[in-house]
């Protein structure tokens, strides 16, 4: 990097880092609001092990999409073996858990430490999974924040060097 623009550079590149931390930052709160949300979603159905079952999905939420599938297993596993009926409740809980996740509380907690607004996250999230499926609803938050980030920079630091001149 020229040594002229270096501050400008590194300025970029830390609001670029500070934004990808807000993001999994803002990943791990929506975990937590995942397993608080099954937590009471296996009280109100009776389930013995709520607790331990909603750690897990608080755990494996973090994992995008993945997640809830994988944290289902041990579910149906440990509820199959109690009752037939309590394993279509677990189903029916975890459908609503993240049906309010996904439409409600991510776009507004991502959104809000990300400064998007919540309707451009979806648009984005549908987007990004008709153009590169999985791979690019990964992606497709985080690289909007550093793009917006950088755009935003590159405006600030064009002005000021018009500034200087």
């Amino acid at each position: 990097m020229p040594t002229e623009v270096e501050p400008e550079g590194n300025a970029i590149l830390k609001d670029g880092d500070k934004t990808l931390s807000t993001y999994i930052i803002g990943k791990f709160i929506v975990s937590f609001v995942i397993g608080a949300f099954m937590y009471v979603g296996y009280l109100i159905i009776g389930h013995d092990y709520a607790l331990v079952l909603a750690l897990f999905a608080k755990i494996f939420t973090v994992v995008p999409f993945l997640g809830p599938l994988i944290s289902l297993i041990p579910a149906l596993f440990i509820t199959l073996q109690q009752d037939v009926g309590l394993a279509v409740k677990v189903l029916i809980v975890l459908t609503v858990v993240q049906q309010a996740v996904g439409h409600l509380v991510t776009p507004n907690i991502i959104g809000r430490r990300l400064n998007i607004h919540p309707l451009t996250i979806i648009l984005l999230l549908l987007a990004a999974g008709s153009i590169n499926g999985f791979i690019g609803i990964l992606i497709a938050i985080p690289a909007y924040s550093v793009v917006k980030t950088i755009i935003g920079n590159f405006r600030k630091f064009y002005r000021l060097r018009k500034m200087k001149t």
